[in-house]
């Protein structure tokens, strides 16, 4: 069901984020659209940290050992992800090969049971329907980064 259904739609938003990140040069992570909005680098490393998330809460994965949340929640940026480009393109590409390998190893029978998690009370599919969207809403604001903003 994964692979026929939800795969097509996860890899369509998959692409428009890749789209809006691509040819990113290294001194682009510092970007910001104001002073006090995150970064081009925060929001790559967030959308990577919410994706390990989302298999903790949904899909029963628990979180690498190496992986550590420092985006989410009430946090500010510091730009602490504005200097290695490569580091977090890794780290964005290991998510969502995560990610990937989570649903695939998720039980058909379990999309549509609710779960509980701090963000609410969702079904797999339905969190995976958030997940789709919160990827697209923060490449959004990195494609207006890139349009409109510039190192602020």
């Amino acid at each position: 069901m994964f692979e026929q259904m939800l795969l097509p739609s996860l890899q369509t938003a998959r692409k428009r984020y890749l789209d809006a990140t691509a040819n990113l040069e290294a001194h682009q992570l510092a970007w910001r659209i104001a002073p006090e909005s995150n970064s081009i680098g925060f929001l790559i490393r967030h959308i990577a940290e919410v994706e390990y998330r989302f298999c903790l809460m949904f899909f029963g994965q628990p979180v690498p050992e190496e992986v550590s949340f420092s985006t989410i929640g009430p946090v500010k940026d510091e730009g602490q992800f504005t200097a290695d480009l490569d580091a977090l393109l890794s780290f964005q590409q290991a998510s969502y090969a995560y990610l990937l390998k989570s649903l695939r190893a998720f039980p058909e029978e379990k999309w549509d049971v609710l779960v509980e998690a701090p963000i609410g009370v969702l079904t797999p599919r339905e969190a995976l329907g958030r997940l789709m969207y919160h990827t697209g809403y923060h490449a959004g604001q990195i494609g207006l980064i890139r349009k409109y903003g510039g190192n602020r």
